[in-house]
């Protein structure tokens, strides 16, 4: 197969021998160093092929051997160079195609990252920039074992990696690693307490001296299960107690807000930028600003994929919205609405580990402001570990 790309590129020609002795002719072009193949005889005349550098110096061996040569046909780049010599913009459009396409296979042109879970898709991305592999990287000059390596060692959430390059495509495969289990030492002895005061609705003991019963109150720091405990002797013996005590607990906050609040508003004002980011380039297509200094900006992006093929090229649209701080009056309804949220938002943050059986709000008005009282009543795990000793 090689050996037909070599003559295809050299160009060769294909013609026949008459005459009375074309065996004479052909064993003088062999012992001259001639290259001939596909030499057969057919109806009383011999056909061969020979480079077309070759056949240009044959006619004098033919002459000496009494024979008439024919071209029949004349193949190879060459020719067909010849053939287009007047469409020179064409073969360099095609030469150049072939240049690109190869050019732009040596550059990484899409990445895809998964088993992610705790680790977000852009701080990967990152890490992945700084050891050299972003859209638009040089693929041979990219170690992907190395790439693992050094990311594992950097980052101790990725248990596992591994890196996989096919053309221009990256393929990125995580496994994070499991965080290690708090191992709770079970030869210390400690008594446990309370660390809020509560109503105890139960108490499970894995292990200790239950001092209280189920209904009962607790203040905070009371020992709720003690490590101290009596042996069979008429001594005492000290244990690592563990237990869950789940108590209704209460909470009591209260959330302010002037009557005249800065808020921001939008202007109407609207500007839209584009980028194109062409194998990790950013080039800005428009350029638009608004008039004030807040901005509030969303951005979406766009990437061509024809026939399910990722390009190295993104288009991002970013719309600005111009916007400016304004003081409003707030009246009973929206003074509310703000509060209630505040609330809400105070029991996702500060009540996040207990869950909340009442609420009770009261809203109140007064020349300064707006008020809202909120008593909570909760059930949790109070139990919290002491070292016996260490008071």
């Amino acid at each position: 197969m090689l050996l037909n790309l070599l003559r295809y590129l050299r160009g060769y020609v294909c013609f026949t021998v008459r005459g009375r002795y074309p065996e004479r002719f052909i064993n003088i072009a062999l012992h001259n160093r001639l290259r001939l193949w596909s030499v057969e005889r057919r109806d009383g005349e011999m056909t061969a092929c020979m480079y077309m550098r070759d056949y240009r110096d044959i006619r004098r061996y033919a002459r000496k051997s009494g024979v008439c040569l024919r071209v029949r046909d004349r193949k190879g780049l060459p020719m067909l160079l010849r053939r287009y010599s007047d469409r020179t913009g064409l073969i360099f459009g095609a030469a150049a195609f072939v240049i690109t396409v190869f050019v732009m296979s040596l550059f990484i042109w899409s990445i895809d990252i998964t088993g992610l879970d705790t680790i977000s898709e852009s701080e990967m991305r990152s890490l992945l920039r700084e050891n050299g592999v972003s859209v638009g990287a040089f693929r041979p000059m990219i170690d992907d074992t190395g790439v693992s390596r050094s990311i594992m060692l950097s980052d101790r959430r990725v248990g596992w990696m591994a890196v996989n390059i096919t053309g221009s495509y990256v393929s990125v495969e995580i496994k994070e690693e499991s965080p290690s289990p708090k191992v709770e030492s079970i030869v210390e002895p400690c008594n446990v307490k309370a660390r809020r005061d509560g109503r105890i609705i139960r108490i499970d003991a894995e292990q200790g001296r239950t001092t209280l019963k189920e209904g009962s109150g607790v203040v905070t720091g009371q020992v709720v299960v003690s490590g101290v405990m009596d042996d069979q002797l008429g001594g005492v013996r000290l244990v690592h107690a563990k237990a869950v005590v789940l108590a209704e607990t209460d909470y009591h906050t209260s959330f302010t807000i002037p009557k005249t609040v800065m808020t921001y508003h939008p202007t109407g004002e609207v500007k839209q930028r584009l980028t194109a980011d062409v194998f990790g380039l950013k080039l800005p297509l428009t350029v638009g600003s608004v008039s004030t200094v807040d901005v509030l900006t969303d951005e979406t992006a766009a990437s061509p994929a024809p026939l399910d093929v990722t390009l190295p090229l993104s288009l991002f649209r970013r719309n600005l919205y111009a916007i400016e701080l304004r003081e409003v009056s707030l009246d009973d309804n929206s003074a509310k609405e703000l509060l209630f949220k505040e609330a809400r938002l105070y029991e996702v943050f500060t009540l996040s580990d207990c869950t909340v059986t009442k609420r009770d709000y009261h809203f109140t008005a007064s020349d300064d402001g707006y008020t809202l009282s909120a008593d909570y009543t909760c059930t949790e795990d109070i139990a919290v570990q002491e070292k016996i000793g260490t008071e």
